[in-house]
């Protein structure tokens, strides 16, 4: 998938303005798990963003029961290697060709009685299989799920696909970190979307 360096520069400034800080989150439930994410990054003395974001997936896959995990589109190898360790059930697996939808289904089928708790997505191919593809993740998510998704700003189609699952009915919060988004299907508050650092 092309990167558009233009469009990315200007959506950094946009969150930049725009982003909130711990101090300013009112929901206890939002600073909780915003400190977690903090805390973790500082105890491991990270500053690189990659190696952040390697240690992000896991802290937000564990904020589920994590019995079934999905990662679609090959990442980072370290990562996908953390989520299965760290999966209690089973651990889905999907590259790109394998995400050719037919009927609303994917051609390396997952069961239809396995809802999944938790889903990492790289968005290594078209974006225009992308918003399909979170479609029907969103059928096939637990009420309690977490999807994680890189690249949200790198285009104008991915970002996009971003707003269309910020605006979905079942998710009740969204964290945009800007390289990634956090989307939860269940939150106690009232429907919500944040910008924040990391």
């Amino acid at each position: 998938m092309p990167k558009n360096p233009l469009f990315t520069a200007r959506s950094y400034l946009k969150h930049w303005l725009l982003k909130m800080d711990r101090y300013s989150l009112q929901s206890p439930y939002i600073f909780s798990v915003y400190q977690g994410a903090i805390d973790l990054i500082k105890k491991e003395r990270l500053s690189d963003k990659k190696t952040k974001v390697n240690v992000l997936i896991p802290y937000f896959c564990q904020l589920t029961p994590a019995n079934q995990v999905g990662e679609f589109g090959f990442g980072n190898q370290k990562a996908s290697k953390q989520l299965e360790q760290i999966t209690k059930g089973e651990f889905h697996r999907l590259s790109e060709t394998e995400l050719i939808l037919e009927k609303n289904e994917f051609s390396k089928p997952i069961p239809p009685d396995e809802l999944l708790d938790f889903v990492l997505i790289h968005p290594p191919f078209p974006e225009t299989l992308v918003g399909d593809v979170l479609s029907s993740l969103l059928t096939r998510m637990q009420p309690h799920g977490i999807l994680f998704f890189h690249g949200i700003h790198t285009s104008q189609e991915m970002e996009t696909c971003w707003k269309s699952l910020q605006s979905a009915t079942r998710i009740r919060l969204t964290l945009d970190f800007f390289d990634f988004g956090v989307a939860f299907l269940s939150y106690p508050g009232p429907k919500t979307n944040l910008k924040l650092a990391y």
